[in-house]
C-alpha cells in the first residue's frame, strides 16, 4: 500500500513540475506572455488527469492481484 501511495505521489510530482518547468521555458524562448499563475494552473490540471489515470491503474493492479 506504501508503495502505491509513493507512485501516486511521484505521478502527481512529475506531472506537475514538468508543465511548470517547460511553461517557463517556452515564454523564455517564445515570448508567449503567459503570468506564473496561469502556468500553475495549467500543471494542477494536468497533474490532476495524470494522477487521476495513475490511481486508476493501481486500483486496476489491485483489483487483479490474487
Amino acid at each position: 500500500m506504501i508503495r502505491a501511495i509513493a507512485r501516486i505521489g511521484g505521478n502527481f510530482g512529475v506531472s506537475f513540475f514538468s508543465p511548470l518547468v517547460s511553461g517557463n521555458v517556452a515564454d523564455t524562448l517564445f515570448d508567449i506572455g503567459m503570468t506564473f499563475e496561469q502556468t500553475l494552473i495549467i500543471a494542477l490540471i494536468s497533474s490532476l488527469f495524470v494522477t487521476g489515470l495513475t490511481i486508476s491503474r493501481e486500483l486496476e493492479k489491485f483489483g487483479k492481484k490474487e
